[in-house]
């Protein structure tokens, strides 16, 4: 019952994509213990990781109302209604609002230039990645993000320049296997 190890215990399972276990606890910890914004949050993210996105996307709502300012809460729900080709102008305006308070986060840049991209603005999301990589240049996400918008625009042996970039730094092995798939595909069109 100590909230210190509940937080250990929680990040371990989370680590090991136990991700039920690790959603239990936060909920022990908000059910017991005088709970925070962050404690809310971390229990949010992991209804969503569960798929439970509808759940997660009110307690986000909630975090927002109570504190219009958190910039953390902003880009997570604008990215991730971005991911989810929902909502674009309120993931804009979320961002947005994001860049405002912290306006050389490269991963809220990121997130904007998603999101243009999700609008089919190509133009505005290539310069928000282009921005973002220069402050991230080993995010393999954000260089795999600014090779789609490349795709996109028609660059593409730019396009499979930043994937191969991308592929140094991604761990992930289904990723890989994405942006190898990817490559592949589009240098048989060059």
């Amino acid at each position: 019952n100590n909230r210190f190890v509940l937080y250990r215990v929680a990040s371990y399972y989370k680590s090991n994509a136990q991700l039920h276990m690790s959603l239990n606890i936060y909920k022990k910890i908000l059910d017991h213990y005088n709970s925070n914004d962050q404690d809310l949050f971390l229990y949010a993210s992991n209804l969503d990781k569960i798929g439970k996105w509808k759940e997660a996307k009110v307690l986000f709502l909630e975090l927002l109302k109570k504190n219009p300012e958190d910039t953390f809460t902003l880009n997570y729900l604008s990215y991730k209604l971005a991911l989810k080709n929902q909502e674009l102008e309120l993931a804009l305006d979320l961002i947005k609002k994001a860049l405002d308070l912290d306006p050389d986060n490269g991963y809220f840049l990121d997130t904007l230039g998603w999101v243009q991209y999700k609008r089919n603005d190509f133009n505005s999301a290539v310069y928000f990645l282009e921005k973002s990589v220069s402050i991230l240049p080993r995010s393999a996400e954000v260089i795999d993000h600014l090779g789609d918008c490349y795709l996109m625009l028609n660059r593409t042996k730019e396009a499979i320049f930043e994937w191969n970039k991308a592929l140094k730094y991604e761990t992930d092995k289904n990723i890989i296997k994405k942006i190898k798939r990817k490559i592949r595909e589009h240098e048989r069109v060059l």
